[in-house]
């Protein structure tokens, strides 16, 4: 194993998408960042990029490399991004583009080398495509990464969380539990999402490892704020 493999770090992914993998990501980050950790992040591929004068703008990029402290080059944060709002197979292909494994790999790895800890962010689940017999699972298998799963607590979660850590028990990729993102502000969301998060108990040996409040959207780019959140609401010691 190379040093850069032999640092902390985990891949955070989700049961699907827009259930706050970036969110709790730079949560994490500031966290770490607070206690003191050189963090490095890394996206390998963001879909859905607006575009801008000079090329494609990353939003979920620029916002774990501020909640990360900003000491990063953007370049190093990600290797592929397309304008498609789309899995990262498809978008690529609306873009007359191939995603190479061996690019992400490497991308990795160079930011490996200059952090104590690197998050790494999946698209999606766990289980997009992003080339051909490619997916966020054998990123993590190549690159030996933990796996965090976020949970956004809302109808149909149970089922995606359970297939999602049932893959990877099977897959023998070490997942580091899951945690629940509570979606609205309101007190029945929160009763759904405890009542959500008993039920997936039941059913998983998969470590519980907290659950996220609710974050109003103009708050979300507070990242002192949010890094507390994670250290409070979360167990940071065993995720990472």
């Amino acid at each position: 194993m190379s040093d850069s493999r032999s640092r902390k770090a985990l891949l955070v992914t989700g049961t699907d998408t827009g259930v706050g993998k970036t969110m709790l990501t730079c949560a994490i980050a500031r966290a770490l960042v607070e206690r003191g950790s050189r963090v490095g992040v890394y996206k390998p591929v963001e879909t859905g990029c607006s575009v801008v004068a000079g090329g494609l703008l990353a939003e979920d990029v620029e916002k774990l490399l501020a909640a990360a402290g900003g000491g990063q080059a953007v370049e190093t944060a990600i290797t592929y991004r397309f304008a498609l709002p789309a899995a990262p197979l498809v978008a690529a292909a609306e873009a007359r583009e191939t995603i190479d494994p061996l690019r992400i790999i490497a991308g990795y790895e160079s930011v490996a080398r200059d952090y104590d800890i690197v998050l790494v962010e999946g698209a999606g689940g766990l289980l997009v495509p992003i080339a051909d017999n490619y997916t966020y699972l054998d990123v993590a298998r190549q690159l030996a990464l933990p796996v965090l799963c976020v949970v956004g607590s809302r109808l149909g979660c149970i089922n995606h969380a359970l297939l999602t850590l049932r893959m990877l028990l099977y897959s023998g990729v070490r997942c580091v539990g899951y945690a629940m993102n509570v979606l609205d502000a309101d007190k029945a969301t929160y009763d759904a999402a405890a009542s959500n998060q008993r039920t997936i108990a039941r059913f998983t040996a998969a470590r519980y490892v907290g659950s996220f409040p609710f974050v109003a959207p103009n708050e979300r780019g507070n990242w002192n704020r949010l890094g507390s959140l994670a250290a409070k609401h979360l167990e940071l010691d065993a995720i990472i």
